[in-house]
């Protein structure tokens, strides 16, 4: 059953089911793709059926490519620095819905610097206790101090998606 109207309480993602994928380009022409696991997250929704609270958090040290070089360089001091900043996080108060069309502006936190990130929400589904939905955003990489590689080479802007699985725990 899709829905508008989402059933409150607590929702905890399926940190097993929930998967995140990122893409940059690189030297313009090619899309190179990632994935990152989710390490937790929570959704809360108010009596009014209201999204009030996003808290995810991603395991940094999670990146891995098609590529060894690639994920141990993403890895270091010059892109994520997983040993010094083992987490991602995104957290927002509000999802907006409007003709049909979930949005969120949050922030994301990469690298201990946060920036803020508009995410478009599509796809809710929500069926008894189990709700899924895809969440899409552009993430400006030099905003939050992600790779010292110029744009030409590596591209400004990471393309996140998000697809999750929540389970209403309360």
């Amino acid at each position: 059953m899709t829905t508008t109207q989402l059933p409150a309480g607590t929702w905890q993602l399926d940190t097993g089911a929930t998967t995140v994928n990122v893409s940059v380009k690189k030297l313009g022409l090619f899309t190179i793709p990632a994935t990152l696991a989710v390490a937790s997250g929570t959704i809360e929704i108010d009596a009014n059926h209201e999204v009030t609270g996003v808290d995810i958090t991603v395991d940094a040290s999670s990146y891995s490519s098609k590529n060894t070089k690639r994920n141990k360089s993403v890895l270091g001091s010059d892109f994520l620095d997983a040993d010094n900043h083992a987490t991602i996080s995104f957290r927002t108060k509000l999802v907006s819905f409007a003709d049909t069309t979930y949005t969120s502006a949050g922030v994301v936190t990469i690298k201990g610097q946060s920036s803020p990130v508009d995410v478009a929400i599509a796809d809710v589904d929500v069926t008894g206790d189990t709700g899924s939905f895809t969440a899409t955003a552009t993430v400006d990489r030099k905003a939050i101090g992600v790779g010292k590689l110029p744009t030409f080479v590596v591209g400004q802007d990471l393309q996140l998606e998000v697809a999750v699985v929540a389970r209403r725990i309360s």
